[in-house]
């Protein structure tokens, strides 16, 4: 359970979360549960680059003014600088994938899964077999991204 107070314990919760999705993942059948989990997903990922944008900040304030490397707080304070700057790319990375995963969601909900069992026999031998008809391809819109990251929800 999250403490909302204690960020090593709440990572190490989340890790293990994470964790525990991958194996639960390889027995999943219906495909009907993709969808809740992509939602669950999207919010966990706009969670993640919104707690890596608060560790960069916490880097750039904080842990610079108390840094040292061997002794030396310059190197210390550059040392922290870079880490702040690791964190803050890792966050525009992970908003990428907010923004693909939202994509994909958003084209999960348009689906609707047929049991095997439900779905109708097509025709063994049709009196003359029609060619489908072509259609211009689209070009895809750019996904949107409906989370908001900063949100109050936080």
């Amino acid at each position: 359970m999250p403490t909302f107070e204690d960020a090593v314990a709440d990572a190490a919760e989340a890790q293990q979360a994470i964790r525990g999705l991958a194996h639960a993942m390889r027995r999943m059948s219906d495909p009907s549960q993709g969808y809740p989990v992509l939602g669950s997903l999207t919010w966990g990922l706009a969670s993640l680059e919104f707690a890596l944008t608060q560790l960069a900040r916490f880097y750039e304030t904080t842990a610079q003014e108390q840094a040292a490397v061997q002794g030396d707080r310059d190197a210390g304070r550059a040392s922290a600088q870079r880490v702040a700057e690791h964190l803050r790319a890792s966050s525009e990375f992970v908003a990428r994938a907010v923004e693909s995963v939202t994509y994909a969601h958003n084209a999960d909900s348009e689906i609707t899964y047929i049991p095997p069992s439900a779905v109708p026999s097509a025709p063994r031998r049709t009196a003359r077999a029609t060619r489908p008809k072509q259609v211009a391809p689209t070009t895809a819109s750019a996904p949107v991204r409906t989370v908001e990251v900063n949100g109050p929800w936080l």
